[in-house]
């Protein structure tokens, strides 16, 4: 009969999991799963298998094989979603391959964007009709038009034309996938545009629909009352980063940002909103900590309504509270698993974000670099940056870059050498310039002479912005031509993985009994 000492040694010896760590099992197996599915031909055998595998693991019933089962089972599911949306029927794509003239009923979901022959939108389709009669879809297309038709998001009509599907050029860029990934399965070009027909438009469509027009239309109004008050390009750059419109920016101002490695500026994404948000923090940490990150949710909530509160900004949003959150509690684990949750949530909406959306897979590695690399490198720089709150800018944006470098080389093959001091001298007054943007266009709106008056000074702070990045893209070398192969890029992140991995087992020890 085993005695009580060789029993209590022998639980002593027993592998302490948390019961947490099963779920964050179980969510990161079905993330690698979408990966495996979205990356490779998965037959619908290798899925039973692995969830019999998974099974006979959790049926051992020691800690170890039901948190490995957990992983298998996740992975199962993960490739069953991928696979299930991945093989959703579009009829828009069906129709755009027999190449009929159609008339499509529905809104455009986007603002009108000038591209060089004319511009572009999105439409969302609510009704097809054609020779074979009117069908209800739920679909979007790709409209290109000529330059003096430009709708507003919101805005109710129809197009009629012929549907197209959309082609890839190359090798390098799968442009159908990034197309599937938005909903956009046609594309349109130059349609006749017409008055919808209103016995095919529900209540319920109207209702949401109206809700986008009258965003749109606050949208509209505060760029244009920034650009009565404040001269361009100065008007267009704070329109941009205040309700994304990036359309109204120039070209060779978006180049500058690209050479600068400037652009999230720009970009609404989960990397822009987590350094604006940090820098909130930072700003008003005098009012209290607790004050301070409830100031920055808050920011975060009226700007993702002001810019549409689209899909992809609701996932900026997510990951940028992610990031906010795990430096507000201090704790990376908690952090981790909050982050590994939220991308599989998002990912299970959409399971195609996590091979073909650079923007969601940029925001995820950078709120990982903040909470797992930024307390790293953080004393370093202390050390170096007597001042706080310019310490911690540092190495936020240092923490994020690490983690994104090695994707944005592959994606783009293009190294910003001075986009750490570019970013130091422009990102703690990015929040600034929003401030005072929005108060000049609600202060133009409301009284034209003092929205003069402040808009003096976002404009001050916009040029002085402007001025700093233009400066740095002129620079020799600025942006160098280096790009990796996925192989390498995957190489690095390994690289990372291992190294953060032993350098946290360092600092917290595995507790023994």
């Amino acid at each position: 009969m085993q005695s009580s000492v060789e029993r209590g040694s022998a639980e002593a010896r027993r592998p302490n999991v948390h019961r947490s760590s099963y779920v964050v099992a179980v969510l990161g197996g079905f993330i690698g799963g979408i990966a495996l599915a979205s990356y490779a031909v998965i037959g619908p055998m290798w899925g039973w298998l692995l969830l019999l595998i998974g099974a006979v693991c959790i049926g051992i019933r020691k800690p170890r094989c039901v948190l490995f089962g957990a992983l298998i089972l996740g992975g199962a599911l993960g490739m069953w979603r991928a696979s299930t949306v991945l093989a959703k029927p579009s009829v828009l794509w069906d129709l755009a391959g027999d190449k009929p003239k159609v008339t499509l009923t529905g809104y455009a979901t986007t603002d009108f964007e000038p591209t060089a022959n004319g511009g572009r939108y999105f439409f969302r389709v609510f009704t097809v009709e054609g020779d074979t009669g009117r069908v209800r879809v739920d679909d979007r297309v790709l409209v290109l038009g000529p330059e003096w038709i430009r709708p507003r998001q919101g805005q109710i009509f129809s197009i009629s034309g012929t549907l197209q599907r959309p082609m890839n050029i190359g090798d390098e860029f799968d442009y159908v996938a990034y197309l599937a990934k938005e909903g956009v399965h046609a594309r349109m070009y130059y349609p006749e545009y017409g008055a919808p027909d209103d016995g095919a438009l529900s209540r319920s469509f109207r209702w949401r629909v109206g809700v986008e027009q009258a965003l749109a239309a606050v949208r509209a109004r505060i760029a244009e009352s920034i650009g009565r008050a404040v001269p361009q390009p100065m008007a267009s750059y704070l329109a941009g980063i205040l309700v994304g419109a990036k359309g109204l920016v120039a070209q060779d101002l978006k180049d500058a940002f690209a050479r600068t490695g400037t652009s999230h500026i720009l970009a609404i994404s989960g990397y822009n909103i987590t350094i604006i948000a940090a820098i909130v923090v930072r700003m008003l940490r005098p009012l209290g900590r607790r004050r301070a990150y409830l100031g920055a949710v808050f920011g975060i909530g009226v700007f993702v309504v002001l810019v549409g509160a689209g899909a992809s900004v609701v996932r900026a949003a997510i990951m940028g509270l992610l990031a906010l959150s795990a430096q507000q509690v201090g704790r990376a684990q908690s952090a981790g698993s909050a982050l590994i949750a939220s991308a599989a949530v998002m990912c299970a909406v959409n399971p195609m974000l996590l091979r073909w959306d650079v923007g969601f897979q940029l925001s995820f590695l950078a709120v990982l670099g903040i909470v797992y690399v930024e307390p790293l490198v953080r004393p370093c720089i202390v050390r170096v940056v007597r001042w706080e709150p310019l310490a911690a800018l540092i190495a936020t944006t240092t923490a994020a870059q690490v983690m994104v470098l090695p994707l944005l080389l592959y994606d783009f093959g293009t190294l910003a050498v001075y986009t750490l001091p570019a970013n130091i001298l422009v990102l703690p007054l990015v929040p600034l310039a929003m401030a005072l943007g929005l108060a000049t266009a609600v202060t133009g709106l409301l009284v034209p002479v003092a929205g003069q008056l402040i808009g003096q000074s976002a404009w001050l702070v916009a040029a002085y912005q402007l001025s700093v990045i233009r400066w740095f893209s002129a620079l020799p070398y600025a942006a160098l031509e280096v790009h990796i192969s996925a192989t390498l890029a995957g190489a690095l992140y390994a690289s990372l993985a291992v190294g953060l991995v032993a350098v946290y087992r360092r600092r917290v020890p595995s507790s023994t009994a």
